[in-house]
């Protein structure tokens, strides 16, 4: 079956970007002149992506706000003779269908933010996007992970190799290699310790899941803070007959809901754009780094 959602969680609160994020959710502030979550949301249309659910939290009206028909910027833009903007700002779905729903009862860990979507999900695979991380590649990261699952049949998650140091950083997974990028899980841990681990992939971004994911959610207890963690759920289904496959993409990552991140992804994308990529690196380049 054609993976044709998304769920894009996005009800933290950023508390890494405190003061901004007091009042602009974290998927709103702007890379160059546009939000974390359009990159997203464009990147699950080009991945062939038809309906998109955002889960949000508080400051939510701003994320509706932005992805509703807005006719009177539309007709002050074309009183000022500016027509060329309306496109920007016209059709900001792509061709998905985007939806919302509010997580009930405030943060309570991605777990419980992702089973808010099954009656948005049924009974078909998902993808499902985090949404502080913009993905930049020839193809698009989900289109990698969506094109893994339609070969396996069975979910799949995305991976990327970190430095061993870093393994305390992230979620885990170990597994017995199929080819040199794909894996079959055998554990998950969430942020390990370096010994506690026989492997340095982190858990990635971009996943596609069975909709079975949602019984082990509900199974799932709290955990550290309160909070439903989604890795104890993906850890039941890796006992499953399916199982669960891991998959190291081609894309390069930018977690741009860390401060250093933001302003890499910033300036990868300047560097993209034709009309500022010369002047960027020409200011580089007059700086007495030291």
């Amino acid at each position: 079956m054609s993976v044709r959602k998304a769920v894009i969680p996005v009800a933290g609160f950023a508390t890494r970007f405190l003061p901004a994020c007091k009042s602009v959710p974290k998927c709103m502030l702007t890379i160059l002149d546009k939000p974390i979550i359009q990159y997203l949301v464009d990147e699950a249309v080009a991945a062939g992506i038809e309906e998109i659910l955002l889960v949000v939290g508080r400051k939510k009206e701003i994320i509706l706000d932005y992805f509703s028909d807005d006719t009177e910027l539309k007709e002050f833009l074309k009183e000022r003779g500016k027509e060329s903007f309306i496109p920007q700002i016209d059709k900001l779905s792509g061709k998905a269908k985007i939806s919302f729903i509010e997580e009930e009862g405030g943060a309570k860990g991605l777990g419980h933010a992702i089973y808010m979507a099954k009656d948005f999900v049924g009974n078909e695979p998902f993808a499902i996007m985090y949404g502080d991380v913009i993905m930049q590649g020839e193809k698009p990261c989900l289109k990698e992970i969506i094109e893994q699952h339609e070969k396996l049949g069975t979910s799949v998650i995305g991976v990327e190799r970190v430095d061993w140091k870093d393994v305390p950083k992230y979620g885990n997974v170990s597994g017995e290699a199929v080819t040199d990028k794909l894996y079959k899980v055998e554990k998950m841990q969430e942020k390990p310790k370096v010994e506690e681990t026989k492997s340095n992939l982190a858990i990635s971004d971009r996943h596609v899941l069975m909709p079975d994911l949602f019984k082990f959610l509900e199974e799932t207890k709290p955990g550290k803070g309160g909070e439903i963690q989604v890795t104890d759920a993906y850890n039941s289904m890796v006992g499953t007959k399916e199982g669960v496959y891991a998959y190291c993409y081609e894309a390069e990552r930018f977690d741009s809901g860390d401060k250093l991140g933001f302003v890499k992804a910033s300036i990868d994308e300047t560097l993209r754009r034709p009309e500022l990529r010369e002047d960027l690196i020409k200011f580089i380049k007059s700086l007495d780094l030291k």
